[in-house]
């Protein structure tokens, strides 16, 4: 089975490749290579639903006992850090991190 040019962006992407080498290795702009990051990801912190969701429905967040920093987390993982890295760095899970981007793409911050 071959890798589509999509799923080798969010790899390199994935383990930390700079967006800047990413987007010139492909040519894309860096908006670019996130739409392609953000459209392959598609974070979801719950199950596909058999039935309809609303268009305003927006995830709960996961517990945890403090806020972090949203703006380095956005900052850290638009600079291609590794997800895992980010969550160990800040003390949270994964799904925090990516719950968090989530909401800061939908918030457009």
């Amino acid at each position: 089975m071959t890798e589509s040019r999509d799923d080798r962006i969010v790899a390199e992407f994935g383990e930390g490749h700079a967006v800047e080498d990413i987007a010139a290795r492909y040519g894309l702009t860096v908006a670019q290579v996130y739409m392609v990051v953000e459209r392959e990801v598609r974070f979801d912190p719950q199950p596909p639903s058999p039935y309809y969701t609303p268009s305003y429905y927006t995830p709960s967040a996961p517990s945890h006992p403090s806020y972090p920093d949203v703006d380095t987390i956005v900052a850290e993982y638009g600079a291609g850090h590794d997800v895992q890295w980010i969550a160990h760095k800040h003390n949270i899970s994964v799904d925090w991190v990516y719950y968090l981007i989530h909401q800061a793409v939908q918030d457009g911050t």
